[in-house]
């Protein structure tokens, strides 16, 4: 239970639900209370409100919940679909070469998008509106310089890291990643492939280290092959944690939340 000191005038805000509480007068054995709440949020006296009535609100606003889910799932898994197999046609049609057919199809395509929108929005029009000061600040996004050769896989893991809420800088060697370092670009870690061409894994970290500039950078390491193969010690002199490949995303990125 929260137990605050008010003085007469002074309010206790609700902003979540847009309702204050505002001390009237204070009297010898009673206080006077005035309660400022949208319509859609109901106030009682606790003596006058029946327990079944209480179950019966909860009740009410648990249904609605559940209503408006339901409503939800079914409009996004359908026009979802249609916008999937959409694409799927527009990218068969893009192979044979059907670019006249190519423009109805990208029309529905874009109706069906459209349609989402305005069913959406006409759906939480009339939910209690949430006011963007009082909702909790996003966390400081990490950022990440990620090192690897193989272009594909490291576009596919910047992307998944990004998706996560992390800023992600990409190197395609050890020497790009030492170019991006000197440029007093110091991001939060360093996730390092060992074998990398012109300069490998365990190059790149020697020199890191070396440095007093990157003084408490961590760098994890990543590779197929055993770690003892790289002659790096595990701690903040070398590297600060391992992650074997194949990766699996999810796992790494619960690692990384934990480590960095």
């Amino acid at each position: 239970m929260l137990v605050l000191s008010r003085r007469p005038n002074e309010k206790i805000l609700f902003p979540t639900i847009q309702a204050a509480i505002h001390v009237v007068t204070v009297k010898p054995g009673v206080v006077r209370l005035g309660i400022d709440a949208p319509e859609h949020v109901p106030v009682f006296r606790e003596e006058v409100l029946d327990p079944d009535k209480l179950k019966e609100l909860a009740a009410t606003d648990q249904r609605l919940s559940d209503e408006l889910r339901h409503e939800l799932a079914h409009l996004l898994n359908n026009r979802l679909n249609a916008t999937t197999v959409g694409l799927a046609l527009l990218r068969r049609q893009l192979e044979l070469g059907l670019h006249p057919e190519m423009k109805s199809t990208l029309a529905k395509v874009e109706q069906e998008l459209q349609t989402l929108r305005q069913r959406t929005e006409a759906l939480f029009a009339n939910l209690p509106p949430v006011q963007a000061a009082n909702r909790p600040e996003r966390p400081v996004r990490r950022r990440a310089l990620l090192v690897e050769d193989d272009r594909n896989e490291r576009e596919l893991l910047a992307g998944f890291l990004r998706l996560a809420g992390m800023e992600v800088a990409t190197a395609g060697d050890g020497a790009d990643a030492l170019d991006y370092l000197h440029k007093g670009e110091c991001p939060d870690f360093v996730l390092l492939d060992m074998v990398l061409p012109r300069c490998d894994g365990p190059t790149t970290v020697r020199a890191i280290r070396r440095d007093p500039a990157y003084a408490g950078l961590k760098i994890f390491g990543v590779t197929g092959m055993a770690q003892e193969n790289f002659g790096l010690s595990q701690g903040p002199g070398g590297i600060d944690r391992w992650f074997r490949k194949p990766l699996n995303p999810e796992a790494l990125l619960s690692e990384l939340n934990q480590a960095s």
